[in-house]
């Protein structure tokens, strides 16, 4: 089969995919609470992929509730700010 019919095959179908992305909806709308109470989002970078993203919104919903930022504390996350691995 021609290279080229099969980028133009995977195109189309990707193209005409009708499945939605899947989108955690609960997690975006506490992010987006997260940050209007704190003044930044979620810095998910500086985070381990160990930790689940229920495990995030869980501590999310603490750090709304109390209406403190405390998500490294409750995550177990220690910022080095001598070392950058």
């Amino acid at each position: 089969m021609n290279k080229d019919l099969m980028v133009a095959d995977f195109m189309k179908s990707f193209i005409n995919n009708n499945t939605e992305a899947i989108i955690d909806k609960e997690y975006f709308e506490l992010e987006k609470e997260y940050k209007s109470l704190f003044k930044h989002p979620v810095p998910k970078e500086m985070l381990p992929d160990s930790i689940t993203d229920d495990v995030i919104k869980t501590a999310m919903k603490k750090c709304i509730e109390t209406k403190k930022d405390l998500l490294f504390d409750l995550l177990g996350v220690k910022i080095n700010k001598e070392f950058l691995y």
